[in-house]
């Protein structure tokens, strides 16, 4: 597998300009919230999701590249923001080989700081005079608020479907990815066919991330991932490995999988993370993020010119990823 900073060269010094505005907008001069900025900017992420602004606005007018790196930032801060909230509704205590937010500060300082992650996101959205981009993003904050108040009201939901979960995961992720391809793709001024191709490879590549991660929650190791793994079904939220588990169990059996995860602890984890495996659960999921990814491929054409490979690699990136 390719390592992302390889994959990802054609946009290395956008994507440098992006990490330096980020850090700048963390910068806050009151306490706690300056506490919280300085954590943050020591403990992000990869950036994934700016990358795919940059590079899709790389495709067209080179003149935004400006507005690509603001909207980057932006779209981290949402980012940040989710997970922020995330923790707190999981009550989390790892993030990024860190303590989370929450564990540090609370649950009530967490959320403002959530809040006002969210607020300086738009902010910098406002500033860009793009009001369809505007709009693509107000309307990702909502679904990612329905995606996430569907999972909740899913805890323990041991009949919940194939299907329900995707749709979960579909509106609480994969819309922010297909929405950061499709904005860069504005940007760069692309034909509405090009921009709606971005925003299906998108949408296909989001649902694949969030399948193999939630596979690398139930057999990864946390030194690895870097976040409290197990967190999700601890919390009663049935990821897709566990709906097939369930669904091919006998009668029995089921009961058995279901006293597991309700009462949790360490020997659960142990017996769930075998079934996993040898009832072929994560070779299952595996399969349906791969066929995501073949569909976000599809996607792309001989038209895409020089960063058609890019976006190839992304994809086997992150299907391939361990952490």
């Amino acid at each position: 597998m390719q390592d992302l900073e390889n994959i990802i060269r054609p946009i290395k010094a956008e994507l440098a300009a992006v990490k330096g505005n980020y850090s700048h907008q963390l910068r806050w001069q009151s306490e706690p919230i300056k506490g919280i900025g300085n954590y943050l900017s020591r403990t992000h992420g990869k950036f994934f999701r700016p990358t795919l602004v940059l590079l899709s606005a790389k495709m067209g007018d080179s003149a935004k590249m400006d507005k690509a790196v603001s909207l980057g930032v932006a779209i981290e801060l949402i980012h940040a923001a989710s997970l922020v909230h995330d923790d707190i509704i999981d009550d989390s205590v790892l993030r990024r080989k860190q303590k989370t937010i929450n564990s540090k500060w609370g649950n009530a300082i967490s959320v403002i700081a959530g809040d006002y992650l969210l607020a300086r996101a738009f902010d910098i959205v406002s500033k860009m005079d793009e009001p369809r981009i505007m709009t693509v993003f107000s309307r990702t904050a909502a679904r990612m608020c329905e995606g996430e108040l569907a999972q909740l009201s899913n805890a323990y939901n041991f009949n919940i479907t194939e299907h329900e979960y995707l749709d979960i995961i579909k509106r609480k992720s994969a819309y922010l990815i297909s929405d950061c391809c499709a904005s860069g793709g504005m940007l760069a001024g692309l034909s509405e066919e090009k921009v709606n191709r971005l925003a299906a490879y998108g949408l296909y590549l989001g649902m694949a991330f969030q399948i193999v991660d939630d596979c690398l929650d139930l057999i990864g190791k946390e030194k690895n991932l870097g976040k409290s793994v197990w967190q999700d079904l601890d919390e009663g939220k049935l990821t897709l490995p566990i709906i097939f588990i369930l669904k091919g169990a006998s009668k029995r059996d089921r009961i058995r999988i279901v006293d597991l995860i309700t009462s949790g602890g360490k020997t659960a984890h142990r017996i769930l993370r075998e079934k996993a495996s040898a009832t072929g659960a994560i070779s299952r999921s595996r399969t349906i993020a791969f066929n995501y990814i073949k569909l976000a491929k599809k996607k792309l054409t001989e038209n895409d010119g020089m960063l058609r490979k890019t976006f190839y690699d992304i994809a086997d990136y992150v299907l391939e990823r361990k952490s």
